[in-house]
Formats: structure tokens, sequence, C-alpha cells
């Protein structure tokens, strides 16, 4: 197996020549003995003669003719049942030579010659560019991240310019955006919509006859000044509005809010104190959460709670939950007793004391064969209780007026003349920004002829000027990174190094998904970035500054493929315990993994395995993991018996390899491959299917049907280097949990088989448990490096690696190995290199 991967990487590296040569010398040969007699000059079955095929791959119906042979194959189907068949061994060598040629063949049709060429902005790159650029933030619905339609993917990056087209539509849906965003960024008189704040005072409720039936049971009680809360959620019922609306909106418009609870606790027998969630219906959720808070403020001294989030007018009724509920509330009968008092109750229409008492019966444990309560019930001493005093909204919020973005654009003030000569000023200080680099006068030219046809027909300062802006925000100038080269076509002019404003949008792009801030364009001013010790310390500034969680939000998400983590849900009726905090979580881990990692500047080795794991309480209670509280991430040592660490032991990775009842190894092994060491494995043939589940009258394990899938010489070649990595990974569940035992699918009670996730990997070594898998994987950490690395690299120049880079990326690994294995050290190398710096 050694040697086959050893035959795929020459093939990748060679030349055409070469390839011509293994064709005559290995392929050629095989061809001639085992399908000519059908498929040659005499008997041309299915239209096809393999002695007309070349090793040029480059040609459309070559490449097609190959694929079809590699599929017969594959299939069986080819040599005929009755004819001498080919030895897996020569399948196997057919199969990966058709398979590196068409690699090779496709890498050619991308490739850039080692060039970066002018590429797109994707729309985070667009959303974070404007925003840096006039000072904005985004409500919801009012971000291009919202409107814009998602990118496609090339070598795993929405990055890759190959990948970022620019159709008539796409353009029209960038004047739209661009549009909304100038009608927000420069504003006329007073704001439509003033900051009010609105407050829920908790007595209301229970002093509102129409809604009393909320504090009708002992978990909810009116008490002086608020609510007593130990179970169940309040509700604002129409009274939280903004002035002069009706229901239940509090966001008259799209912006910002300030929600605020105030209020006190008592913690449980447990020392925990009561957690309140704050939600919010909507239409695309049910109840949306907005803050969730642990209330550790005494219950006679409460205090505010606040945060500050984006809010729609779509928001409806505002609610809030205790979330560590005691569960008094039970649905039981009512007794005698209770039904004679309702029905007295009732014929004087007194319906909300019929709800109360009804509700008081079924909290204090009355039952049909009861006459009295049941202490145990009336006894909350030992539950968490919560004091809400009142919620306020208060918004939406504006940090200053006129807006910053106001300001920054029309720079001076009221008072200023609004003519052309102010218009050319605004865009000679806004178009260099924008188009992140010096630019010639009469480049406002343009720009300027547009705001002077508004101007013209009569529209006002303002509103020519958003044309303008509009205009400047579509321009290909600021829509793409434009590295120019004046001397021939890009593709065949020699390569260049790039001038200092270039090397600051390549730097910002690659770390910040955004324009250079103002330190960068000073340093390209004065012609400082070309030195490695000054772009040596810029990623360290950069990896410190905040906007390093675009970093993480743009490669880290895409590189761990957090996106596909919930492509199934697990089985409510097999896994009972997976509920929407534990959903959350999965998805979260890695990428809390992956910013602690990078912050902390710890080794990259550790996404392997690790001694430690970053967490909240629902994790640690899933990977049971003791003395966690709370919905925080935060790093965790490991108790020493447990198998978590690293990204293979993380719950997401696994319930991504799944669909929702089994696990699915061959997309756990793909993942492996592909996320840590960047070999994606060959295509399977078409037709091939999947694995199929358990059938009526059998229980085999997933293992137990992979082998017999290898029965198959021809789906044995793809499975020996694939199963392995599956496999090992059979002790985790569906939802990634730890079992020693099968579960999932029809694997239940007590007879269930043990898991074997025993194997032996493509390089010889064999293993018995996942630790041991584990362990082997980490002795190929200059394997896991180089992907790494490549996979960096692909990220910050927009393109597909090349042979060119090898030395690059040889010196990066080495770096690292020599180093501290961090994403700093990396980083650095990346950039202080020739080729980050070339055009």
């Amino acid at each position: 197996m050694l040697d086959r991967i050893l035959f795929v990487a020459a093939a990748l590296l060679c030349t055409p020549a070469a390839f011509a040569t293994t064709f005559d010398d290995e392929i050629a040969p095989l061809l001639k003995q085992y399908c000519m007699d059908c498929h040659g000059p005499q008997e041309a079955q299915g239209k096809l003669r393999v002695d007309e095929l070349t090793a040029d791959f480059s040609r459309r119906d070559n490449a097609a003719a190959w694929i079809e042979v590699r599929n017969m194959i594959h299939l069986g189907e080819m040599p005929p049942a009755d004819e001498p068949q080919l030895p897996a061994a020569a399948i196997e060598q057919v199969s990966v030579w058709i398979a590196a040629q068409l690699r090779a063949a496709e890498h050619a049709q991308r490739s850039t010659g080692g060039r970066v060429l002018m590429r797109r902005l994707n729309r985070r790159e667009y959303t974070h560019s404007v925003a840096d650029l006039l000072s904005m933030k985004f409500p919801v619905g009012e971000s291009p991240l919202d409107v814009l339609p998602p990118e496609g993917t090339a070598e795993g990056f929405d990055k890759v310019s190959s990948a970022l087209l620019l159709d008539p539509s796409l353009m029209t849906n960038y004047y739209r955006v661009a549009r909304r965003i100038a009608d927000r960024a420069i504003v006329d008189g007073p704001p439509e919509y003033p900051t009010e704040t609105m407050r829920l005072e908790f007595e209301d409720i229970a002093d509102s006859r129409a809604i009393r039936y909320l504090v009708r049971r002992l978990g909810m009680t009116p008490v002086p000044g608020g609510l007593e809360l130990i179970e169940g959620n309040t509700r604002s019922f129409g009274l939280l509005n903004y002035p002069g609306q009706r229901g239940n909106n509090v966001a008259p418009t799209n912006g910002f809010y300030r929600f605020t609870l105030r209020a006190g606790g008592v913690p449980g027998a447990d020392g925990q104190p009561p957690r309140l969630r704050v939600t919010q219906s909507h239409p695309d959720d049910a109840m949306e959460a907005i803050m969730e808070v642990d209330i550790t403020a005494p219950i006679d001294q409460p205090q505010d709670y606040s945060v500050v989030v984006p809010r729609d007018t779509l928001g409806g009724e505002l609610s809030v939950k205790l979330l560590n509920a005691t569960g008094l509330h039970m649905s039981q009968r009512p007794g005698e007793n209770f039904i004679r008092r309702n029905s007295e109750l009732g014929k004087t229409g007194d319906f909300a004391e019929v709800l109360r008492i009804n509700g008081r019966k079924v909290a204090e444990g009355w039952s049909g064969d009861r006459s009295t309560p049941d202490p145990d019930k009336l006894d909350v001493s030992t539950y968490p209780r919560a004091f809400l005093d009142y919620l306020e909204v208060e918004g939406p919020l504006y940090d200053q007026w006129p807006p910053q973005s106001h300001t920054k654009v029309l720079f001076r003030g009221d008072d200023a003349t609004e003519d052309l000569e102010y218009a050319r000023a605004i865009y000679a200080r806004l178009l260099p920004l924008a188009w992140r680099r010096p630019i010639a006068p009469e480049e406002t030219d343009p720009i300027l002829q547009v705001v002077a046809t508004e101007l013209e027909q009569g529209e006002s300062f303002h509103e020519a000027i958003r044309v303008g802006l509009a205009t400047t925000l579509t321009s290909p100038k600021f829509l793409y990174i434009v590295e120019a080269n004046h001397a021939t076509a890009a593709r065949t002019s020699p390569p260049r190094p790039l001038n200092d404003y270039e090397l600051a949008s390549r730097l910002s792009y690659f770390l910040w998904s955004s324009m250079p801030d103002a330190e960068l364009f000073e340093l390209a001013r004065r012609n400082r970035l070309n030195d490695a010790a000054t772009l040596s310390a810029q990623v360290d500034r950069m990896l410190a500054d905040p906007k390093a969680e675009r970093f993480v939000d743009g490669f880290a998400r895409q590189w761990l493929r957090t996106d596909t983590f919930l492509s199934f849900t697990p089985a409510e009726y097999l896994y009972r315990e997976y509920d929407e905090a534990l959903s959350d979580a999965v998805v979260r881990e890695p990428l809390e993994f992956f910013r602690t990692i990078l912050q902390e500047q710890l080794s990259v080795r550790n996404f392997i395995d690790s001694d430690f794991v970053v967490i909240n309480k629902r994790l640690a209670r899933h990977y049971g993991i003791d003395g966690v509280n709370g919905d925080a991430f935060r790093r965790v040592p490991l108790p020493a018996d447990s198998p978590r660490g690293g990204l293979l032991a993380m719950a997401g990775v696994h319930q991504a390899g799944s669909d929702g009842r089994r696990t699915k190894p061959i997309a756990r092994a793909m993942y492996v491959r592909e996320v840590l060491f960047n070999d994606p494995p060959d295509p399977p043939p078409p037709n091939v299917g999947e694995i199929e589940p358990n059938i009526r009258g059998q229980n085999l394990t997933v293992r137990e049907r992979l082998i017999q899938h290898q029965q198959i010489d021809a789906c044995a070649i793809c499975h020996r280097s694939l199963d392995p990595y599956g496999l090992a990974l059979e002790n985790f569940n569906v939802i990634g949990a730890w079992r020693e035992l099968q579960d999932g699918e029809n694997f239940r009670g007590g007879d269930r088989p043990a898991i074997d996730p025993s194997g032996r990997l493509p390089n010889g070594a064999e293993f018995q448990s996942f630790v041991e898998f584990r362990a082997h994987l980490l002795e190929q950490d200059d394997r896991f490096r180089r992907a790494l690395a490549e996979k960096l690299l692909i990220y910050a120049l927009g393109r597909p690696i090349e042979p060119s880079d090898d030395a690059t990326l040889s010196r990066a690994t080495d770096t690292m190995a020599r180093g501290d294995d961090t994403f700093h050290t990396l980083i650095k190398s990346l950039v202080t290199s020739k080729v980050f710096a070339t055009k």
C-alpha cells in the first residue's frame, strides 16, 4: 500500500513525457492483454477502442473514455465474465493510474502557473470591508451576508478565484446591496425611530386579570415588586411595546437593542444558581434566544443583567424561562374538592380564579385519591428560585447621530458648501481607502460625473453622494483584489514583487478578511512592508486584534468543515439525550479549540491529540467530565482515563460521519484523510452504492458489512486505504458518545456485540484501540504539518497549490517542527516567503 501512495505522489509530479512512459510500459500491455479482443481494431464494442487511447488527459474525449474504462473495471463489467479476468493488483494499478492522470489534468486546468490572479471579494470579505471602510454595524436583515448568495468553493474554500465568478444577476444584487448600505450610511435629519426605553414590570403580569393563569401554580408566585419563579416561563402578553406600536413588537426597525433583566436568586441544594433564558418569538424560530444568564445576585438584592443584540421587526412575544426548573408542574386529574369549588366559581364567571386554583392544586400534589396536599411538593427550600423585577428593552440604539459613517463621508460637517468641489474632496479621501491604494486625481472623475448627473436632475446633495457611494462599492476596483500587471496578460507576464499596498491587502484579507487598517496603510506608504521583521510583527499584532475572529470564522470553519456537522439530525428514539444545547455545542467545540490553540500559541499537534478539551457544561456532561459549569467554553484538563483529546474525539466530527441512526466509517475516514492530511481518496465508481443498513433478520455491525463489501476486488482497492481510518473511530456513536458496545439501528437491549476498532494503516502500522490509532497518527505529524501549510497557503493566496510552492511549504513545515509548532510560526513563515510577496 505504501508503494501505491508513492506511485500516486510521483504521478502527480510527473511530466507528460513521464506519464507517456508509464502508459507505454505498464498500462498499455495490460489493456492489450485483457481488452483488445473486444475493444480493438477488429471489434470495437460500445464504440470504444483501447488501442486509440493515449496518455493525454487534456483531451476531453480521451479523458472521458478513460473514465469509462475505470468505471467498467470497477463494476466488474469489463472484461466480460467469460473472458480472462484482470488480477486485483492490475485493477488497482490501472485505477490508480487513471485517477492520478485525471487529478493531474484537473490541476493543470485550474493552474495559474503559480500566479495569484485578480479575484473577487467573497461576501464575508465584502461585508467586513464595507463595515471597516464606513465604520458601520449591520443589524439583522441589513448585512450583505443576509442578501448576497453563498459563493461556490474550490480547494475547500470560498476564497479561490476560480469559484468567485461574477455574472450580471450577481452584479445586480451587489448594486442593490450597495444602495441599501449608502441609504443607511448617509442620513437626513433625526432618526425615524428615536431611542426609547420599554419596561415590563413583572408585577403587572400578576395584576393583569386577563392573564392571571400564568401565576396559577406554586412555581410562579406574585411577590411584592415582582414575580418569584421556581419553574415555567413568563410571557410579555402585549405589556412591552415600542411607543405607538401594537402587538408585542419592541423593534420598530431593524437595529440594535439593549435587553436588561433585573433579577435575584437563591441557588438550589446543589449550589447551582438559577439560570434564566430570555427568548422572543420569531417566524423563523419558534422562540429565539436573546440572552442566557446565571442569576448570582441575592434574591433580596436583585441586579441588572444586560446584553446588546441585533433585532428585526419580525420579533414578537418575549418570555423569561427558568432553565434549571424543578418540574413541579404535573398534569394530574383534579380532585373532587377542586371540581366542586371550580364549579361554584364558574357559575359566577370568575374563570381566571378557576385556572389559578386548578394550577395550584397540581403544583401542591393533589390527586384524585388525595384530599390533602403532598407535603414534599410544598417544600421548595431545596429548589433554585429567581426573583424577577423587570425586563427592559432600550432601542433602537445609535452609537451617535448622525452615525459615524455619515460623518466619515461628509467630513466637513453641516456647515459645508454642498457643491462638486466638496464632492471631489469627499471621494479624494474615500477612494484610496475603498480601492486600497493611492489614486490619481483623474480616477475620481467617473464617480463625480455620477454625482453631477444626480444634482442636475434635482436630487439633494446627500442623495447624490449616496449614489456615488453605491457606485464606489460596486466598482471592480472595490469588488476585486487587483494586483495590476501592465506588461502583458496576467498568465504570461513575468512574476514581480508586490508593492507595499498590494502586500498590505494580501495580508489583511488573509488574517482579517477585510481591507487594511490605518497602520497597514501607513507602513505601505513608508515602504516598510517588504521587511520580514515588520511583517512578523504585524502578524502578531493582527492575530491579537478582535478582527482575528474573522480568521477563525473564515479559515477554521471551512478547514474543519463545521458547517457539515448538523447535516443529519440524530434519531430521537435512539438518542434521547441529544438536545438543542448539545447540537449548538458540538459545532462550536472545534472552533473554540482552534481559537484556544491560536490565541494561546499552543502546538498544532494538539489537533491530533491533546491533554485538554475546550468545552462547556453541556459538552462536559456528554463527555463524562466533572467540574464544568456554565455555557461559556473554557480549556479543561482531561482526566487520565478519558478517551477525549484532539479533533477526532470531538462529537461533531462523529455526528457528521453518521446518518442519524448509524455511524458511517467511510465518511469519517474521508474526513480524517482530507482534513488532517489533505489526502482525498479517489472518487468511487458510479452506482457503487453505500453500505446497506441492517434488514429484518440480520444484525451485522458496520464493520461486518464493510468486510462483506471488501469481498469484491474492485471495492477492496479503495476500502483497504479508507476503512482503517473510519473503523478506528467506531467507539464513538452517532452523537459522539463513547461506547464499548454497538448501539444505534436495531442494536438495543443486553445482547449487543462489542466494538472492534482495530485495524492496520496503509503504512503498515497496526492498532487495537482508538488510543493506539491516534498515537500512530501523531507519528505522522510531518504529514499533518504539510497538509495544514497547504491549506493555509491556499486560503492566503486564493489559488491552488503549485509544484513551485514546494520549497515554501517545506521551509514552513521544517520551521514549525524545529520551533514551537504554532499557527503564529507557520503563518509568519508563509507571510515572509517569496511566494506570498510575489504577483
